[in-house]
């Protein structure tokens, strides 16, 4: 059985911490897309914001973003973790017939 350590950007290669961008920037967009598609616009849009701002964040250069691309890639990542929950959600009790009716989800901008 591998144990998996979580790891800094700091102490990933250049090539990881790419890859570890891309992987979250990828995840939001599709979540995006399938937050428009349910017609969640304030909730595709927030999606795109983080990724562009993940995006745009210099992770070659200083301590400093490297500490500020974390904190963004642990949003990143939370942020698809709620919206994918939430929409399976709704998935399951439009697919349920005999569910009871839900409560309208507040939107979190």
């Amino acid at each position: 059985m591998t144990i998996m350590n979580g790891r800094t950007l700091n102490e990933m290669s250049s090539g990881e911490r790419h890859d570890m961008v891309s992987l979250v920037v990828d995840a939001l967009e599709s979540v995006a897309e399938d937050a428009d598609g349910r017609g969640d616009h304030q909730s595709a849009r927030n999606a795109i914001y983080l990724a562009c701002s993940i995006r745009g964040c210099e992770i070659e250069t200083s301590t400093d973003m490297l500490r500020a691309a974390e904190i963004l890639l642990e949003q990143g990542i939370s942020y698809v973790a709620s919206l994918s929950e939430r929409f399976n959600g709704v998935s399951d009790e439009v697919d349920d017939i005999d569910a009871p009716l839900a409560q309208p989800l507040r939107r979190l901008h």
